[in-house]
């Protein structure tokens, strides 16, 4: 009677079916593809799928000391911009032969530093952490101890401590404010869920409100409307004390993220109003939805994907030792940009 062990193809059998040494497999298997041709490398993955080859991890484990894991803590996993954010990730942990553990804080300081020292006692090589805030000086700490760790999408409330990877947020919401400013609005405010320490909404923020003292007319102060999760100020409340105070204005919303416009949008429904030209609505996240909504929306499209992208390859580059722990962090920002729709006409419309 065959075993399951005894089925089991070897690194040894893949090596010799491709015509090649079995440490160039053990090179292809943890991503070391340097002075490998695509020939090969086309060759060897073909021959592992054919084959049906898994790596021995256990084996692995024991021969490198390392696990092949990597942690990453989630803020908020039911948004669309985290599915983006782990797409990302996890193409580069997997090509690289990494797999990827995931947990959701659920915007919570206990959970996160809960779920990373989960991680830790599961001996992870490094992790990932989309911060829900409040949590810097756990997070150097981590540092300190020499535990590989970049942060996606959000940063420290002081920037360049620690490897990051974001977007340009204070540029993109200054440009989508100037933008609603020239488009004729008189009045331009900023709605989001709460602000705190959640580095993008905080930056968002300071990109407007800098927007609104260079560009808007005269007078005009910033207006900033936060929608709290628990629904004590509801986004209809929110909308209907700013329509409320210009009632003979065109006035616009830009809103904080795509999670913020879709509860702006539920308000407008509830309230018998609709997005567009006497009340103009922008957002970050281009989600797809907004591309079909009535009217479709304009939105700040950012590389959500390519946050995720970038960051696991800043950690795969530490965890090999290709930058040292004590190598200067590194802050990137990918660029956003601005997609008109029908929702901020102009006043000729």
């Amino acid at each position: 009677m065959n075993t399951q062990a005894e089925k089991r193809v070897t690194i040894n059998q893949v090596a010799d079916y491709c015509g090649v040494s079995k440490t160039t497999i053990s090179r292809f298997l943890n991503g070391k593809y340097e002075n490998m041709s695509a020939g090969t490398r086309e060759k060897i993955e073909a021959t592992i799928a054919e084959l049906n080859y898994r790596p021995d991890r256990s084996a692995q484990r024991l021969k490198s000391s390392r696990t092949m894991l990597i942690g990453c803590v989630i803020g908020d996993i039911s948004s669309p911009f985290s599915a983006l954010l782990l797409k990302g990730i996890t193409s580069v942990c997997e090509e690289a032969g990494y797999q990827v553990l995931f947990a959701d804080s659920r915007e919570s300081v206990k959970r996160e530093k809960r779920a990373v020292q989960g991680f830790l006692e599961n001996r992870v090589d490094g992790l990932i952490i989309n911060t829900c805030g409040g949590n810097d000086e756990f997070l150097l700490g981590l540092q300190a101890r020499g535990v590989p760790t970049v942060l996606a999408d959000r940063a420290l409330m002081k920037q360049g401590l620690m490897d990051t990877v974001s977007s340009t947020n204070q540029d993109s919401a200054a440009c989508a404010t100037r933008f609603l400013f020239a488009q004729g609005y008189t009045r331009v405010a900023f709605f989001s869920e709460t602000i705190g320490s959640i580095s993008p909404r905080r930056l968002r923020c300071m990109g407007y409100a800098r927007a609104v003292k260079d560009f808007a007319p005269a007078g005009i102060e910033p207006e900033i409307y936060e929608l709290t999760g628990d629904g004590k100020v509801s986004g209809e409340e929110c909308v209907k004390r700013f329509r409320g105070k210009y009632p003979d204005e065109r006035i616009a919303i830009l809103a904080a993220n795509g999670t913020t416009a879709q509860r702006v949008l539920i308000a407008l429904k509830a309230l018998g109003m609709r997005a567009g030209r006497y009340l103009g609505l922008c957002t970050f996240d281009d989600w797809d939805w907004l591309q079909i909504a009535e009217p479709s929306i304009t939105a700040v499209t950012m590389d959500s994907a390519g946050i995720g992208a970038k960051a696991a390859s800043l950690l795969l580059e530490r965890i090999n030792g290709k930058r040292q722990d004590e190598s200067p962090a590194v802050t990137i920002e990918l660029p956003g940009s601005l997609i008109v729709r029908d929702s901020t006409p102009g006043p000729e419309a």
